[in-house]
C-alpha cells in the first residue's frame, strides 16, 4: 500500500533494520524497549501496558510511575481506577504528532529519553506520573522516511493518514472540505482513531486524579525552519481565554527561569494554541481542558536544532536544549501545577 501522492510503503516496513539502532526508540519492539530502559529510572515503580494497538497492528504503550507497588491495579472494567492514596497524576504524552519527531533526541534516543524522564519522576513524591512515549507509531515509522508527516497511517478514502491531534471530540472538524491527503485531515469523525481513543480512555477512567495533561512534541520538521519553544495552552478553536491569569503567572515563572539559562534562546513562548496555530479544532489539550476540566492542559513544542558539538564537544544542541531549557521549563511547570493545587505545600 502506498501514500497517494508520496514515494515510500505504508504498511511494509518490517523490512527497515533496526539492528544497528538498538538505543533508538522502535516502532516494532517499543514494549520491549520501554521494560529494558525503565529500569534505568531510579527510586520508581513502573508498570508497562499495551493500552491498545494501531491499525499496523503496534502497541500502544502507557507508562505508570509511581513511588508505591500496590496502585492502578484494579480490573480495567471499573469506571474509576484505584481511589486511594489521593496523589494527583500527571498524565503526559509523547510523539501524537510525529513531524520532526526523529530529530528530537529526548523523543527517540534512549539516554535522552531518560534525561527528560528524569525531569519528570523528580517530583514523584508529589504526583504519579502516566506518561505514552508512543503516541502514534505508525507515523513514527513513516517518518523515518518522509520527515514532515504528522498523521498516523490508517486507510482513508485518498490517502492514507489522520493527525491524531485533530481528531478529538472538541469544536471538531467544522471544516469538512480538509482532504485526507492534508497533514491536518482530522478522521471522518471524532475518534475514528485508536491511539486518541487511548488517550480519551485515559481521562475516563482517571480524569478525577489528573491536574495536569501535557501534549510534548517537536514543533517543525527541520532544522532549517525555525519558530522557537514554546509551551501552549487552551484553547485552540476560539481566541477567548479562560483562566488567563494563571497563565500569565505561568509565563512570568517560565520568562524567569530561561533568563537564567547559558543556552542561546531568547525565550520559550507562552501562548494560546490560537495563537500559535490559527484556529485549530479538535485538539487533545482543548479536549482535557473544556470536556474533562484538567486544570493545566498543555502542549510543550519542541525546537528542532542542529547537533554540532557545543561545550568542546561533550554536548550538542539538543543536548543543551533539553538541559538548559527544558529541564527548567518542566521544573517551572510542576512547581506551579503543586503551588496551585495546594497552596499550603512549602515547594522544595
Amino acid at each position: 500500500m502506498f501514500v497517494s501522492g508520496y514515494n515510500f510503503r505504508v504498511i511494509d516496513l518490517y523490512d527497515l533494520d533496526f539492528s544497528n539502532y538498538s538505543q533508538y526508540l522502535s516502532a516494532y519492539s517499543i514494549k520491549q524497549q520501554l521494560e529494558d530502559i525503565v529500569e534505568g529510572i531510579p527510586d520508581a515503580n513502573v508498570t508497562v501496558s499495551v493500552v491498545g494497538r494501531t491499525k499496523e497492528y503496534l502497541d500502544l504503550v502507557l507508562l505508570k510511575i509511581t513511588k508505591d507497588k500496590s496502585r492502578y491495579f484494579r480490573a480495567d472494567n471499573e469506571k474509576y481506577a484505584d481511589d486511594k492514596p489521593e496523589k494527583k497524576i500527571i498524565f503526559i504524552v509523547h510523539g501524537l504528532s510525529v513531524m520532526g519527531i526523529n530529530r528530537i533526541p529526548c523523543m527517540t534516543w534512549a539516554p535522552s529519553f531518560l534525561t527528560l524522564v528524569s525531569y519528570y519522576v523528580k517530583y514523584l513524591d508529589k504526583f504519579d506520573i502516566f506518561l505514552i512515549p508512543m503516541a502514534n507509531p505508525d507515523g513514527y515509522a513513516l517518518g523515518s522516511s518522509y520527515n514532515t508527516w504528522n498523521k498516523n497511517a490508517s486507510p482513508q478514502s485518498e490517502c492514507a493518514g489522520v493527525a491524531l491531534d485533530r481528531n478529538f471530540d472538541i469544536a471538531w472538524n467544522p471544516n469538512h472540505s480538509i482532504s485526507s491527503c492534508s497533514q491536518e485531515y482530522p478522521g471522518a469523525m471524532p475518534f475514528t482513531e485508536a491511539e486518541s481513543r487511548v488517550i480519551r480512555d485515559v481521562f475516563y477512567k482517571y480524569s478525577h486524579k489528573i491536574v495536569a495533561y501535557l501534549n510534548v512534541h517537536a514543533g517543525t520538521y527541520g532544522i532549517d525552519t525555525f519558530k522557537g519553544d514554546a509551551v501552549l495552552y487552551p484553547k485552540g478553536y476560539t481566541d477567548s481565554i479562560t483562566d488567563e491569569d494563571k497563565f500569565i503567572d505561568l509565563k512570568g515563572e517560565i520568562d524567569e527561569a530561561i533568563r537564567n539559562a547559558s543556552f542561546q534562546v531568547y525565550s520559550v513562548a507562552v501562548e494560546t494554541l490560537f495563537n500559535w496555530y490559527g484556529r485549530i479544532t479538535g485538539s487533545s489539550v482543548d479536549y482535557a481542558s473544556t470536556v474533562y476540566g484538567i486544570p493545566f492542559a498543555l502542549e510543550l513544542v519542541m525546537q528542532l536544532y542542529d547537533n554540532q558539538d557545543v561545550s568542546a564537544g561533550t554536548e550538542n544542541y539538543s543536548d543543551s536544549a533539553l538541559t538548559e531549557v527544558w529541564s527548567r521549563v518542566i521544573d517551572v511547570i510542576f512547581r506551579y501545577i503543586l503551588k496551585s493545587i495546594d497552596k499550603t505545600n512549602e515547594v522544595w
